[in-house]
């Protein structure tokens, strides 16, 4: 799965690493974070509603399908599984139609240990940003238009699969591509949330990145010893 992750790019930064055309101003006003959490506001990367160019947005984490009558269901819906996102009905409409790209410096993992759960950073050894796999859907609330994502997520490869056996969806340059094309087919959507991501690397750090009220440098930090 993927409950946390960090989020301290610049927005030129973003722009530059996935072809940025315009930025909304909420996504602009966002401060950077170490700890993004579920149900909270972040920057995701989706496509005018023309479809000619990217947007950097701000967005809820958690999916609330245009359909749902409770706002509230997107905090069960922060993950989507890439076995079955092309079906379940929560998210198959916007995998048809809404893709979109989270950009993050890494994410944080729990590894279940004799003495409780050790949280690790695993992020790229370089300052590349990551792209995860992403959906995105809009709705009409009393107060305006909001936005709310997914992360898509798979089973956990090599190493990664010691600490937990999920993990998100992290895309590659041409896999990126493929996710946001709106007219690659499902089967090539499926080959690029399966294909080879970026290199990364994990780190334990301190258990304080469990608290959501925790949000500083400090928490990417290498645990000492």
């Amino acid at each position: 799965m993927c409950g946390r992750y960090a989020n301290w790019l610049r927005e030129r930064d973003i722009a530059d690493a996935f072809a940025v055309a315009e930025v909304a101003d909420d996504a602009r006003r966002l401060p950077p974070s170490w700890n993004v959490a579920p149900t909270q506001l972040a920057r995701v990367v989706t496509l005018t509603p023309e479809g000619s160019a990217r947007r950097l947005i701000a967005a809820r984490w958690g999916l609330v399908p245009a359909w749902a009558k409770d706002p509230s269901i997107g905090s069960r819906m922060v993950n989507a599984r890439c076995e079955t996102v092309a079906e379940k009905p929560s998210f198959r409409s916007a995998f048809a139609k809404r893709r979109c790209l989270v950009p993050a410096n890494g994410y944080f993992e729990w590894q279940v240990r004799d003495d409780g759960k050790q949280p690790f950073f695993i992020h790229p050894p370089t300052d590349e940003p990551l792209a995860f796999a992403g959906l995105w859907e809009t709705r009409e609330e009393e107060d305006g238009r909001t936005f709310s994502f997914t992360i898509v997520t798979r089973a956990a490869v090599g190493d990664l699969a010691t600490i937990h056996d999920r993990q998100p969806v992290m895309l590659n340059e041409d896999a990126r591509e493929a996710w946001m094309d709106v007219d690659t087919s499902p089967d090539e959507l499926s080959t690029a949330l399966l294909s080879d991501g970026p290199v990364v690397e994990a780190r334990p750090v301190s258990r304080a990145v469990g608290n959501v009220r925790n949000n500083d440098p400090s928490l990417v930090a290498p645990l000492e010893a």
